[in-house]
């Protein structure tokens, strides 16, 4: 099993030396687990690769201007082409994102679904079809997204809205069954939708109106993605499903791990990408789960003060420090 830590091109030697660590050489000799680095960045800034098993994460928005921009099709996957050459042993996908503007003030409306079922229906299929042209050019695998995001991208909003679009919940296995690429289940993403759907945490207070007149199109839209998605309405599920009820559906071999179980507080604070702690009895409890799945690659995907303003209220050092943590907890939960 490999533990990775997220890194960008530049990062490589200082973050090396935390794989030299006691703890970290410890897990290595005792449990076998090897380490090496998720890139995150613009492709352009790869120019060479680590010496240590890799992954590049490509750009969250690639699949999303692939579909709404046809002219920049061709230099997107080029530039896929470029990064593959030096030979990463994954790369790793965002599905496409509908592209909408939630109302600036109406709390509840943000939540609504604006698309019809032929809108999703015709953005699957291109997900279908820019999966399989890139599985053709990097060793592809598909990364699961959340059906809320938050409301202000630049700056961070500690409020959320409905960011639906594709790879988001169950029409990752459809996806998978599809185009035969595996799934890099992240966690975190998991659990928020879970939360949105489930009507938990941040979402208590969203109503569900529950729909009686299901079209076929709308029944045959819930079976892929696994929630009602019907124009005009919040989706929510017929009935609540767990996180330990769901993680093993999605048969995946790959994880990106935070500490989070909720996006945010609220009018306060992003919580998003929270650091890992051994003392956090929910995470141990989802890790055991992760575990017994028998998984190849571990991601940390936690953050630190320096990845912007939504994250001033951690430690400078808090990806070092949930590195560490996650050793600490490897060598007593494997």
């Amino acid at each position: 099993m490999y533990l990775l830590a997220p890194a960008s091109p530049k990062e490589f030697i200082n973050r090396a030396l935390w794989f030299k660590s006691p703890e970290a050489r410890k897990l290595q000799s005792q449990k076998k687990v090897e380490f090496g680095f998720e890139i995150k960045g613009p492709l352009k800034e790869i120019t060479q690769a680590p010496d240590l098993f890799w992954g590049v994460h490509l750009p969250i928005e690639l699949a999303t201007n692939w579909y709404y921009d046809p002219s920049k099709r061709k230099s997107l996957i080029e530039e896929v082409k470029r990064v593959t050459k030096l030979r990463p042993n994954y790369a790793v996908l965002h599905g496409i994102a509908l592209r909408w503007t939630p109302p600036a003030k109406d709390y509840i409306h943000r939540y609504f679904n604006l698309a019809d079922t032929k809108n999703y229906q015709k953005v699957l299929q291109a997900n279908v079809k820019l999966i399989n042209i890139l599985k053709n050019i990097a060793p592809l695998k598909i990364e699961n997204g959340q059906v809320v995001d938050f409301y202000q991208q630049r700056p961070f909003s500690p409020y959320t809205c409905l960011h639906t679009g594709i790879q988001k919940f169950m029409d990752m296995i459809y996806l998978k069954k599809k185009t035969g690429v595996e799934i890099v289940l992240d966690i975190e993403h998991l659990i928020l939708t879970l939360n949105f759907l489930n009507r938990t945490k941040n979402y208590r207070n969203i109503p569900i109106e529950k729909i009686s007149d299901l079209t076929a199109d709308d029944k045959k839209l819930k079976t892929i993605f696994g929630f009602i998605l019907k124009k005009n309405y919040i989706p929510y599920l017929r009935k609540k499903i767990s996180f330990e009820k769901v993680l093993p559906c999605f048969g995946a071999k790959y994880y990106h791990l935070t500490g989070t179980t909720q996006d945010a507080v609220f009018g306060k604070k992003i919580l998003s990408h929270g650091p890992i702690s051994p003392t956090n009895k929910t995470f141990r409890k989802h890790l055991k789960l992760v575990l017994a799945q028998r998984p190849e690659v571990l991601v940390l995907e936690t953050a630190s003060s320096g990845h912007g303003n939504a994250w001033n209220h951690l430690r400078s050092n808090e990806t070092e420090i949930s590195f560490e943590n996650m050793c600490k907890i490897l060598l007593e939960e494997l």
